[in-house]
């Protein structure tokens, strides 16, 4: 079976959880966001995980996650850019007068993570997800060492930086970002001119 043949769908059993927040756990240490020391998978904000604004997709070969992303629609639980940045977060919800969602958790494996066909058709359906939820204004959060990577490939504007240094976190510094969904995708399809992302 071919690297390409992996499936992307939306996640329907919440079961599987453990397997994302295992590469979610493994990615950060690989990354030197977190700590050697922590042993447990990442799952920082859970209450998303089971609220009907948050869609969760996972990208599948032979049966294993080797990829996943998490797109939330603003309600009544937040977004996950609350747990970092909440009065920022808050002031966009104040000042600009649009539909306000997050994408989260977005990750490869190790020995996938230099495909970029993967990665840019994980990135396609989620902006698919992100229009099936009328999302306009998108927010994310990074470690500043792929600031730019982002800057470059979604034409995120960064609005804050700051400093995590609380247990698991491994003195990282964080960005939020913000995107125009809709400038986003137009932007992709320039760099990638074979691809449509809208």
């Amino acid at each position: 079976m071919s690297v390409y043949d992996y499936k992307i769908r939306k996640l329907t059993d919440l079961k599987r959880l453990p397997e994302i927040g295992r590469l979610i756990h493994d990615t950060f240490i690989e990354s030197g966001l977190i700590s050697t020391k922590c042993k447990t998978p990442v799952d920082l904000y859970p209450h998303l995980n089971f609220i009907k604004e948050t869609t969760i997709l996972t990208v599948e070969l032979n049966g294993k996650i080797i990829g996943t992303n998490s797109m939330t629609l603003d309600g009544p639980a937040g977004l996950h850019t609350d747990y970092y940045f909440k009065e920022e977060t808050d002031f966009i919800r104040k000042t600009e007068n649009t539909v306000l969602g997050s994408s989260w958790r977005i990750a490869t494996s190790h020995e996938y993570r230099n495909h970029i066909k993967l990665f840019l058709d994980l990135i396609q359906q989620s902006f698919f997800i992100a229009k099936e939820k009328q999302i306009e204004t998108c927010l994310f959060v990074f470690a500043e060492k792929h600031e730019a990577f982002y800057k470059k490939m979604l034409d995120a504007e960064t609005i804050a930086k700051k400093k995590y240094t609380k247990f698991p976190y491994n003195n990282v510094t964080f960005v939020l970002m913000k995107t125009n969904t809709e400038n986003s995708q137009k932007h992709l399809s320039e760099l990638f001119t074979r691809r449509k992302f809208y």
